[in-house]
């Protein structure tokens, strides 16, 4: 075991995290309450000013992230997190590597990988699943998204963002942008708005042609609630808005190119657009992104969306901290008098990022 000096927190404050949960797993937003969610952004704006402090305070667990679906961000963010906190990873980022093309089911994998790790994040592409699996683990199940309603650390990462820029989410016009409908992201943020007051939501919804003959769509309250003001195009919104949040116009859900063009038209949120609205509004995307949100948007003060997909990796930290019943200043090693003795020599202090 090696040593090395290090002093104590200028502070003298004693480190903590925050309060675990009463439920074990991470599967819905729609399950926290206001004092769930600011606590954890509270965490989360800690982690980011004092991400030293947070070093080796997972060392000692290992986290399991199982994708059953695609994913560049979340899975990235999720493991970089993991990292930064001193734990270690297992990523089966590749079904076709397991045993699931033989038969196996999706309850019988994360169970396994609950056996061999302390945390699972998961991935699915179906609705409902991580509900049913929740009791099959005897480790926390934390969602990475799933099917097209919930994405609940997506959620945390936008309204950590919105807070981060205007200082509270009390009273935020909201302006929704795009497939939201077909956007786990879009619905889960609407569920985590329900939890702040007087947020007025504004939407664009792009809806498409490929669901003719399927039966009717769920009308547009049934997604995004009663009060929502549904608009034209965005640029009918623009004066009424502190935030646009945009995601695709989905080109898979249409059979018509001239109709993904139409519901594009009306969706498209570009540098000539936003200088005309004269105002200082967020533009957030959950990425990817598509020809809704052009490369243009990028060099302007508009583009918080970057911002956003750094924040990533501090809020998924604070959940990994809240679930794992981590303290801040609680590692795998021993402190002996201002001296800190750990089994591997500390990194040196990563330089600022968009993420710190």
């Amino acid at each position: 075991m090696s040593t090395c000096s290090r002093s104590l927190p200028l502070d003298g404050l004693p480190r903590h995290s925050a309060p675990r949960a009463g439920i074990q797993n991470l599967v819905s937003i729609a399950d926290w309450s206001r004092s769930d969610i600011e606590g954890l952004l509270a965490v989360a704006d800690d982690i980011r000013c004092h991400p030293g402090e947070f070093a080796y305070s997972l060392a000692g667990t290992l986290v399991c992230t199982a994708f059953f679906e695609p994913s560049t961000r979340t899975r990235l963010s999720f493991e970089a997190a993991a990292h930064r906190l001193g734990a270690k990873v297992l990523c089966m980022g590749d079904t076709q590597s397991t045993r699931m093309g033989l038969g196996e089911s999706v309850a019988d994998t994360l169970r396994m990988a609950g056996y061999y790790a302390d945390l699972v994040v998961a991935r699915h592409a179906s609705d409902g699943t991580f509900e049913r699996l929740s009791g099959v683990l005897d480790v926390p199940l934390v969602s990475a998204g799933e099917g097209q309603c919930r994405h609940p650390t997506q959620t945390l990462i936008d309204l950590f963002t919105m807070r981060r820029h205007f200082g509270t989410l009390d009273g935020l016009r909201v302006g929704i942008v795009g497939g939201l409908r077909y956007s786990r992201a879009a619905k889960s943020l609407l569920a985590g708005l329900r939890a702040f007051r007087d947020v007025c939501i504004h939407v664009v919804d792009a809806v498409s042609d490929a669901c003719h003959g399927s039966g009717p769509r769920p009308c547009l309250a049934q997604i995004a609630g009663t009060g929502v003001q549904e608009h034209a195009c965005v640029a009918d919104m623009l004066g009424l808005v502190d935030v646009l949040y945009v995601v695709r116009v989905q080109r898979e859900q249409f059979q018509d190119a001239a109709a993904y063009q139409a519901q594009l038209r009306r969706c498209r949120v570009d540098s000539r657009l936003m200088r005309a609205c004269g105002k200082d509004i967020a533009v957030l995307h959950c990425l990817p992104r598509g020809e809704e949100l052009p490369e243009d948007m990028d060099g302007t003060p508009f583009n918080h969306y970057f911002r956003q997909a750094a924040a990533g990796v501090p809020v998924r930290m604070a959940v990994l901290q809240r679930y794992l019943g981590r303290f801040r200043r609680s590692t795998a090693a021993a402190w002996v008098g201002d001296r800190l003795c750990l089994d591997i020599a500390p990194a040196a202090t990563p330089e600022a990022s968009l993420a710190w």
